[in-house]
């Protein structure tokens, strides 16, 4: 259960909001009344709560200290556009062979309607999870997903249960990708990072191209040489503390996070039989260390 990205936003904390990350009981009761439910036949989507630790805990909530997680299920049914078309003309030419006759534009739409109905009751569904962890001190939530789409659709999630519930995206009083470049130009990486061997680098020119570079030394001559050419960083591997190995994107969304094995073997309990239990330590670990880290992102980049 861990994050392998993190989509970072600001929630505002106003009474409303504290009141509901004060109150357990009601925490509890706000998630699980918009709990998921599967798809029915003529549904493309479902999206909802689901219990944190899986079915047999039923639980829908797990905190610890200020940071609390929940967890959401997305459900699409996977109809492809181009298997409706070939449906839906294979329906339009027997009618019209039936008819002797075109088909008028309304009668098309009807019949795409009725097509589309068909197929979707039999249509395969897929089911993914994500998490969220919310730090009800500082105001930080974290979306276990680096599409922005899918973030939004979370969020949304949050605000359909609280009424309300004002988070926005992190916003740098600074240009990232120059500041990133900077780090490599100039040396100057922050004390609480250390260089990973991943970068993807960016041309300031419309019509210039994009080179991505793994497992590099990315203060060699080579990258140099990229940044004197007018390229910037979008995405940088780092070390954080320590702790996890991530890529920071110049959006500030945090892409494939990893702990380290030597911080995993210092902080975590040993595995016990209750699976639950272990679960939680994980979970409790993690908000420690996306709470650091967040920290430190909107220290570095002066984020509002």
């Amino acid at each position: 259960m861990w994050f392998k990205n993190a989509r970072i936003y600001r929630l505002e904390l106003s009474e409303e909001i504290k009141n509901y990350f004060k109150d357990e009981e009601l925490l509890e009761k706000t998630v699980s009344e918009k709990a998921y439910r599967p798809c029915m036949a003529q549904e493309v989507s479902t999206l909802g709560f689901a219990p944190i630790f899986g079915k047999s805990a039923k639980a829908f909530t797990f905190s610890n200290a200020h940071n609390h997680f929940f967890k959401i299920v997305e459900e699409n049914k996977l109809l492809p556009a181009s298997v409706i078309k070939n449906e839906l003309d294979e329906e339009i030419e027997n009618k019209e062979i039936a008819l002797k006759r075109e088909l008028r534009k309304n009668e098309k739409q009807a019949l795409k309607t009725a097509v589309v109905n068909k197929l979707l009751a039999q249509a395969f569904s897929a089911r993914r999870e994500l998490l969220i962890c919310v730090n009800s001190e500082k105001g930080y939530v974290a979306v276990s997903v680096s599409s922005a789409k899918r973030a939004e659709r979370a969020i949304a999630m949050l605000r359909e249960a609280f009424s309300t519930f004002p988070a926005k995206c992190f916003q740098p009083r600074c240009v990232v990708e120059d500041r990133m470049t900077s780090w490599i130009s100039n040396n100057d990486l922050p004390n609480v990072f250390t260089l990973g061997n991943d970068a993807t680098l960016k041309s300031t020119d419309d019509e210039g191209g994009t080179v991505k570079v793994s497992k590099e030394d990315l203060s060699s001559d080579e990258i140099a040489v990229h940044i004197n050419a007018d390229k910037v960083i979008t995405d940088l591997q780092l070390i954080f503390e320590d702790t996890v190995m991530c890529v920071l994107s110049s959006d500030l969304t945090v892409k494939r996070m990893r702990p380290l094995d030597q911080f995993l073997e210092k902080n975590l309990p040993e595995k016990s039989d209750d699976a639950v239990a272990d679960m939680a330590a994980h979970l409790c670990l993690q908000g420690e260390v996306l709470t650091s880290l967040i920290d430190s992102i909107s220290e570095i980049f002066d984020c509002e």
